[in-house]
């Protein structure tokens, strides 16, 4: 190789790395390279996957369950005790049943008073995806909160 040829080269090299430095650097990154966390989360929830919480989220979590818990215990204290015997029931959840089905059964044999609105608290506090398959002993003075994580244990 001549010193000319050398130099051309060189030249040649010196122009493609200035090329594309200037479209790399010129050029807008490509933001949507993926979902974001939240999207991601609500895909897999749609697919039927569980997405467990971040350490800060579940202990925040956790804080909200103890505060309802204790909040719960307050109502429960301040309600008026009934003279009526507690009714108990054996509740069998199958396979594919609705959270609706369970709360229609439950109101039936009036262990909650309105199916809807426990239908709506479970589905809110997000106890319907873990609901478990078996039978379950349930009494009328459970709270919705109790009857939720009874179904779900």
């Amino acid at each position: 190789m001549n010193k000319v040829t050398l130099q051309a080269f060189s030249a040649g090299i010196i122009v493609s790395t200035t090329i594309f430095a200037g479209f790399y650097y010129m050029t807008e990154p490509n933001e949507e390279t993926g979902p974001t966390v939240e999207e991601a989360k609500k895909l897999l929830n749609e697919k039927g996957y569980l997405v467990s919480l971040q350490k800060d989220e579940r202990l925040n979590s956790e804080k909200e369950e103890k505060r309802i818990d204790k909040e719960e215990k307050k109502q429960e204290k301040e309600v008026p005790k009934k003279n009526n015997p507690v009714v108990s029931y054996t509740l069998e959840v199958k396979a594919n049943m609705t959270t609706l089905e369970i709360a229609t059964k439950l109101e039936k044999e009036k262990i909650i008073d309105d199916a809807a609105r426990f239908e709506s608290y479970v589905e809110d506090q997000g106890f319907s995806k873990n609901i478990q398959i078996g039978e379950f002993v349930v009494t009328d003075n459970m709270t919705y909160r109790q009857l939720a994580k009874t179904l779900t244990q």
